[in-house]
């Protein structure tokens, strides 16, 4: 599960009326995530911030978010006319999920959060980039080359790309196919209701698409937000077996890095970082060293 927000909560993800923005959101993650072996199984972008639930087939996660977040922001700045930075600052907050009910849960949290936030009455009403519920295992995104930055002379931009909305595989290996999308709906359908008390609740009013899109893209959110509180590495869904393999598994990658650290310190050139190592295996170790993990 990724977020990713805008710098200063500008609006600057909010949807076209014409779909550009959409459109970029779409094209650089078909093409980067084809590229870097990235599955995609749900998406929702809203005007300060997306969430994305993902899986990395090949640990190349790191280079997937650095590519196609500065294509996407690169494009969506020549498009706006904005002369600063899209993203904020802060790295992409990435929760690695455990079990099947917490890839429910955080795809019906990504679902429904058009939802609670009183933009709409359903994800389906929602006019930025996302998906529905029975979209996944089923839809396949189909998008052009934007007329915007991407040089059609460069072979890495394709004239299109396409990008499957895939089930993931922990659900189709527990559930198969149409269980797996019969569970997800039945759970969307009611996250969603849950998101509409919410909103009301907390007095967010639905208001007309066409007020949506009038939006000014240089505008802030002016909602209180949190601040100050942990951000989750993993979620199990209460799922205490999941949660404890997990926790397990944190400590022992923590141990093993820092017995590679330490190796390297002390003058080894070949200390074996674990797998899940980004910056040390991929990056600034020779290919050697990685071979050796």
């Amino acid at each position: 599960m990724i977020t990713r927000r805008t710098t200063r909560r500008h609006f600057l993800l909010r949807p076209d009326r014409d779909g550009t923005a959409q459109q970029l959101y779409w094209y650089t993650t078909a093409v980067l995530a084809k590229k870097f072996g990235i599955k995609i199984h749900a998406v929702q972008v809203l005007s300060t911030h997306m969430h994305e639930v993902v899986t990395d087939t090949r640990g190349m996660l790191p280079a997937f978010l650095r590519e196609r977040n500065r294509a996407f922001a690169n494009a969506l700045k020549c498009h706006r006319g904005w002369p600063e930075e899209v993203f904020q600052r802060a790295a992409a907050n990435c929760v690695q999920l455990f079990g099947v009910d917490a890839v429910v849960r955080q795809i019906c949290y990504t679902l429904a959060n058009c939802v609670e936030a009183g933009l709409v009455n359903s994800p389906e009403d929602w006019p930025g980039a996302g998906v529905a519920a029975g979209d996944i295992g089923k839809r396949v995104v189909k998008t052009q080359r934007p007329n915007i930055y991407f040089d059609p002379s460069n072979p890495v931009w394709p004239a299109a790309a396409e990008l499957p909305i895939e089930m993931p595989g922990s659900m189709l290996e527990v559930f198969g196919l149409q269980n797996a999308r019969d569970r997800i709906c039945a759970a969307a359908a009611k996250a969603v209701a849950k998101a509409r008390y919410t909103a009301r609740m907390a007095g967010r009013i639905v208001t007309s698409i066409a007020d949506i899109l009038r939006v000014a893209f240089f505008k802030r959110a002016r909602a209180r937000e949190p601040f100050g509180s942990r951000v989750p590495t993993f979620a199990a869904a209460g799922n205490a077996e999941c949660a404890q393999a997990a926790l397990e598994q944190r400590r022992e990658f923590l141990l093993g890095y820092r017995q590679a650290r330490d190796a390297l310190k002390r003058g080894d050139p070949c200390a074996r970082f674990p797998e899940g190592t980004w910056r040390w295996r991929m990056e600034l170790l020779p290919p050697l060293a990685f071979q050796l993990a």
